[in-house]
């Protein structure tokens, strides 16, 4: 059961799994846009994805090495 404390600004930890779940919300909006001809916003939630993805690899990459 989740705490009430995760909804709040800045109350989920940042874990590999929570980027991911992020990162799939994110690549929806991007397919979203994309078929709607938004191509600046498509850009913009390409670079946001980037960043995001660089965090996870990152975090995975620290997890497996403290489990």
């Amino acid at each position: 059961m989740n705490s009430l404390s995760e909804y709040k600004f800045g109350g989920r930890p940042v874990t590999s799994i929570n980027l991911l779940l992020m990162l799939g919300e994110m690549e929806g909006v991007y397919q979203h846009l994309k078929y709607m001809g938004f191509k600046e916003d498509m850009d913009a939630i390409n670079e946001m994805k980037q960043k995001y993805y660089k965090m996870y690899f990152n975090a995975k990459k620290k997890e497996g090495r403290t489990n």
